[in-house]
C-alpha cells in the first residue's frame, strides 16, 4: 500500500520542493495551504514533474481555529490513516495582526494551528503506524513570556517569530512523550536558509543577509523526505535534526518538561 503523507504550507517554497520529493517516492500526497488557485498550480506542476497523479489539495486557513478544525474534519472523512504529517506553513508578521480568534498572527499561525492540526490527527497516524510527524523549525534560543502570549504589554515582531519557533520545539518534544509507544513519532528539523515569501516582511538587514546566505530548498527537501518516509531515520522521536540530515541539540530551555507541558496545556485551552 502506497504511504499517504500530508504536508501544510505546501504552496510555499519548501512545502512545494518537498511535496515534489515525495512524489517521486509514489506516495500519495494531500497538500494542504490556504491559496485554493495556488494549491491547484503546485498539484499540476508536480504531477507534470513525476507522473504522480494521487496528489489532493485542500485549503485552510491557519490565521481561523475553526477553518483548521474544518480541514481535519475533511482530511478524516477521505483518509482513514496517515504515515506522515509535515508541519511547514509558517508566517512573519513585522507588526503586530490580531486573528479573528483575537490571537496574535504568528503565534495563532506558527504555533496553535499545527498544534490543533496535529493533536486532531494522531488517531488516523496511530492507525498508519509505524508513522511520522516532522515540524519544521529553527533552533530558537527565544524564551516564551507566558504572561504576554499575545503580545498585548511588549510586542517585537522577531521575539515573538523566534518565541513561536521554540514553541515548535516544545510542542514537538512534549509530543514525542505522549505518543511515545504508540508506533507515532514526532521530530524537528532545521531547514537552514532557504530564500522564501516568510523573510518578506522581516528587516532589510536580515532580509538581505537571508538572501545572500540562503540555498535552494531542494537538500532540505531530501531530508524531509527521508525523514517521513524513508528507511535511513528508524528512531526519530523527540528529536531535532539539521538540513543535512545531522541531529541536533537545541537550547537547554526548549527541553523544560514544565514549560513543555504548560504550553500544551494554554494551547489545549485556545483550542
Amino acid at each position: 500500500m502506497n504511504k499517504t503523507v500530508l504536508i501544510t504550507g505546501a504552496t510555499g517554497t519548501i512545502g512545494k520542493a518537498t511535496a515534489l520529493e515525495i512524489a517521486k517516492t509514489g506516495a500519495a500526497l494531500v497538500l494542504l495551504a490556504r491559496n485554493k488557485e495556488r494549491l491547484e498550480l503546485v498539484r499540476n506542476e508536480i504531477s507534470e514533474k513525476t507522473g504522480n497523479d494521487d496528489i489532493d489539495v485542500l485549503t485552510a486557513d491557519f490565521s481561523y481555529i475553526r477553518s483548521v478544525k474544518s480541514a481535519v474534519d475533511l482530511i478524516k472523512d477521505k483518509y482513514s490513516r496517515l504515515d506522515a504529517l509535515i508541519n511547514i506553513a509558517a508566517v512573519f508578521k513585522s507588526q503586530r495582526i490580531i486573528t479573528a480568534d483575537n490571537l496574535e498572527m504568528m503565534f495563532e499561525v506558527n504555533h496553535l494551528a499545527p498544534f490543533i492540526l496535529t493533536t486532531r490527527l494522531t488517531d488516523i497516524l496511530k492507525a498508519g503506524k509505524p508513522s511520522r510527524i516532522i515540524t519544521i523549525t529553527a533552533p530558537s534560543v527565544t524564551t516564551i513570556n507566558f504572561d504576554d502570549l499575545q503580545g498585548e504589554k511588549n510586542f517585537s515582531a522577531l521575539n515573538t517569530f523566534g518565541a513561536s519557533k521554540m514553541m515548535n520545539l516544545m510542542f514537538t518534544y512534549s509530543l514525542a512523550r505522549h505518543l511515545h509507544g504508540t508506533g507515532v513519532t514526532a521530530s524537528a528539523l532545521h531547514p537552514g536558509l532557504v530564500r522564501s515569501d516568510l523573510t518578506n516582511e522581516m528587516p532589510s538587514f536580515l532580509r538581505n543577509i537571508t538572501r545572500l546566505m540562503s540555498g535552494r530548498p531542494d537538500k532540505a527537501a531530501k531530508i524531509i523526505c527521508n525523514l517521513s518516509v524513508g528507511a535511513n531515520y528508524p528512531d526519530t522521536n523527540g528529536r531535532f535534526y539539521k538540513f543535512n540530515g545531522k541531529a541536533l541539540r537545541s537550547s537547554a530551555y526548549s527541553y523544560d518538561k514544565e514549560l513543555q507541558e504548560k504550553l500544551w496545556r494554554i494551547s489545549e485551552q485556545l483550542s
